[in-house]
């Protein structure tokens, strides 16, 4: 979400929003260390399908917390027309 409830530009760190998707493609693997993962996969697909949905994740695995591996802070651009006016 990019626009807040008055359609104005949400601004501000919103790391605090972010979730961990899979994809649904493979089977998982322990992150970081499956055979099917890069820079240990043999070829592209090589992994044991899964046919699933694009979900957020939830599986056996422990995962850092978003806060400790990454932040977002979205700064809005200002229009066209502010600049011209400029």
């Amino acid at each position: 979400m990019l626009f807040d409830q008055q359609n104005k530009p949400i601004q501000g760190d919103i790391t605090h929003t972010l979730v961990l998707w899979d994809a649904g493609t493979e089977v998982h693997q322990e992150p970081g260390a499956g055979p099917d993962q890069a820079p240990r996969q043999k070829a592209l697909n090589t992994g044991s399908a899964e046919n699933s949905v694009v979900r957020p994740v939830r599986d056996q695995f422990t995962y850092p917390k978003t806060l400790d591996v990454l932040r977002v802070t979205i700064t809005p651009a200002q229009s066209a027309k502010k600049i011209s006016q400029k």
